[in-house]
């Protein structure tokens, strides 16, 4: 099974004295984002879960930290008690706010499953992290993503769902993702595919699986690997529309057939290897990137100190000067923590 990859030269590393970094900048005189006008839709949600490992303050900051500094057009789902919460934070920036459900479980794919996802619980190898509830809110994204662009007030080029906490650290991604290098990346990956730009979708992808995958049928059930990224992934209208039937296709089959469906990652991944041709990702760990050479991974990240490497993505879609904006963050943490180990 073969799948398409783009992966691009991010940015030089320059070593300057004993241990610490600094990360070059890149010519924004040789800049090639051209601007285009594709409009681009982020959808997310907020659903408290019952149990949480994480406090109200830690959800508050991170959603300050999305919907505070980012000024894409938002879609947000959350329950009513929250929507004064997402207001606040928000600001004057563009939302729809959507309340009209009060759990995952209420949107239609997921009605009347809490019963056969509490069932599902048991045999979770990893149930003592997860909960019924979670899988709500992972199977749900696909459905969310769609239904905002039903019902949206414009016309989009892209959407995107991303993960409302996915933004945890200062950053200066604004217009994000920068719908230039939006373009960029689906131009090269129609090009390397030769599928039709509107039938591509995104995502990112954390390793590839196992050569033993190589021998995978549906019929064996999810990809229980960390393979894919659910935490952002996207394309044009009807890529969306397509992967939400997709998704609830095999997941109604597989829950009907007593197969553990309840973390959305394993579908996703069964998904990729069922159509290769139709996914284009961003891989931040391979070793043949050019801006891996010479890295010091136990020290660094695969491709520097690129911040989280699950989330490189929102990196790598950012427009060059923001890029170097984060370059010149990431250098100043790094001069901090080096005069701090002094």
């Amino acid at each position: 099974i073969s799948l398409l990859l783009i992966v691009y030269k991010t940015h030089s590393i320059l070593r300057e004295g004993r241990s610490s970094l600094i990360y070059a900048l890149e010519p924004e005189g040789t800049n090639t984002n051209l601007h285009t006008d594709q409009q681009i839709l982020l959808v997310s949600g907020f659903f408290p879960l019952s149990k949480s490992k994480h406090t109200a303050e830690d959800y508050r900051s991170w959603l300050t930290l999305f919907l505070g500094i980012v000024t894409t057009d938002v879609y947000f789902f959350t329950p009513p008690e929250l929507a004064e919460l997402v207001a606040e934070v928000r600001g004057s920036l563009p939302i729809i706010i959507n309340t009209t459900f009060s759990s995952p479980f209420d949107i239609p794919p997921l009605v009347n499953l809490k019963e056969p996802y509490e069932r599902m619980h048991a045999i979770d190898r990893e149930r003592s992290r997860h909960s019924p509830e979670l899988y709500a809110i992972w199977n749900g994204k696909p459905y969310f993503l769609d239904e905002a662009l039903k019902n949206s007030e414009k016309q989009y080029s892209y959407a995107f769902w991303t993960d409302a906490g996915s933004f945890r650290k200062e950053h200066a991604y604004q217009s994000w993702p920068d719908s230039a290098r939006v373009e960029e990346v689906w131009n090269e990956g129609s090009k390397l595919s030769g599928v039709a730009k509107e039938d591509l979708l995104f995502f990112p992808m954390w390793e590839p699986p196992h050569a033993s995958m190589r021998n995978w049928q549906d019929t064996l059930g999810p990809v229980d690997t960390d393979f894919s990224e659910g935490s952002f992934f996207g394309g044009s209208p009807q890529t969306v529309r397509w992967w939400k039937e997709l998704f609830y296709l095999y997941h109604d089959h597989y829950l009907t057939e007593g197969i553990f469906v309840g973390k959305d990652q394993t579908l996703i991944n069964a998904l990729f290897l069922l159509y290769p041709s139709r996914i284009i990702t961003v891989w931040v760990t391979d070793p043949d990137a050019p801006a891996h050479q010479g890295l010091i991974t136990s020290v660094e990240g695969s491709l520097g100190s690129c911040g989280d490497n699950w989330y490189y993505y929102q990196f790598w879609l950012s427009d060059l000067q923001t890029r170097n904006q984060m370059r010149k963050l990431w250098n100043s943490i790094s001069w901090f923590q080096w005069w701090k180990e002094r």
